[in-house]
């Protein structure tokens, strides 16, 4: 009798337990999801974020070519470390910010209207699209995005001035291709060529 009142506290207890924890689950996500506010679109997140990020992990370290010889160039004070570190760090958290779902590619306003078989570029509708009819995909390459900028974290802390050499190498392909998934797909059937823009290289010439 004594064993069987036990059992019945303790499945009580369980149970009290397990109704409040879930309780206080159900109110941290639902205050989560009030203090989330999706305020840029992704355009506004590649031009503000990821872009001039990715550019200071590019342009620190580098072999430039000039008419008076070679120079090289790399952080060296704590304060030019730090500059990149930061980067890094910006383009860690930016392939979060691209991985909350509901965020718009582009505002209205900022559609271009090239499309069909001979345009260069999808519209952001069309990017939209696609990235609503496969949203695991669309996180793959975020995904890819940030595992490129953690390293790139990693080997900043650590100076190592080789490895941000690799970890830039490595970010141009994460970029590039995300873009060929998702900006101009077209450029992966036979016979289609995009001439890409000046991409930074560790290797500068007049």
């Amino acid at each position: 009798m004594r064993t069987t009142y036990w059992l019945v506290l303790l499945a009580l207890a369980w149970l009290v337990t397990a109704m409040i924890a879930l309780q206080i689950g159900r109110r941290s996500a639902a205050a989560s999801a009030r203090r989330v506010t999706l305020v840029g679109t992704v355009k506004e997140i590649m031009q503000g974020i990821v872009d001039p990020s990715a550019d200071v992990v590019w342009e620190s370290v580098a072999t430039n070519i000039t008419a008076a010889g070679i120079e090289e160039k790399a952080p060296k004070t704590d304060d030019e470390w730090a500059v990149v570190q930061h980067s890094a760090l910006m383009l860690a958290e930016a392939a979060n910010l691209l991985k909350m779902e509901g965020r718009a590619i582009a505002r209205p306003d900022e559609a271009n209207t090239k499309s069909g078989p001979d345009a260069p570029e999808l519209t952001p509708a069309e990017i939209q699209e696609k990235v609503a009819r496969d949203w695991s995909l669309w996180l793959k390459y975020a995904d890819g995005l940030q595992d490129v900028a953690i390293n790139a974290l990693r080997v900043t802390n650590a100076r190592d001035v080789n490895g941000v050499l690799e970890v830039g190498d490595a970010l141009d392909k994460a970029c590039e291709n995300c873009h060929l998934q998702y900006w101009y797909p077209d450029d992966k059937k036979p016979g289609r060529a995009r001439t890409p823009g000046p991409r930074p290289s560790s290797t500068k010439q007049p």
